[in-house]
């Protein structure tokens, strides 16, 4: 599963095999050999491709899929809740929340950034 995943997510954001060898300080074939299913990676090597491809260690192995964002506190939960929420609006009005939403969030910067 391991490299199977590992090819698809590089695939998906057309990424090459030398983008991320490059990435991770190894050579291309190494990292062929990831997806080839020949070696695997160590902890180091995983946590740097996780994060590489913005996404938690556990993709690799089937945990989570790289589409949905995951919560990394209490605050970003209560916000991907809210988001998974907005998707049962009809696209045109969520639009418009997502536009107003973004330009709260501007105007609170200014007035904080003003302080």
């Amino acid at each position: 599963m391991f490299k199977e995943k590992l090819r698809e997510i590089r695939k998906k954001q057309k990424m090459t095999q030398d983008d991320v060898a490059e990435h991770l300080g190894i050579l291309r074939q190494s990292y062929s050999a990831y997806e080839r299913g020949i070696s695997v990676p160590d902890t180091y090597q995983l946590k740097k491709l996780a994060d590489f491809f913005k996404v938690p260690t556990d993709y690799f192995f089937g945990g989570v899929n790289p589409g949905l964002p995951t919560a990394q506190n209490d605050q970003e939960k209560q916000i991907l809740m809210l988001f998974r929420r907005a998707e049962k609006i009809p696209s045109a009005q969520r639009e418009k929340l997502i536009k107003g939403f973004e330009d709260n969030i501007d105007l609170f910067l200014e007035v904080i950034n003003a302080q």
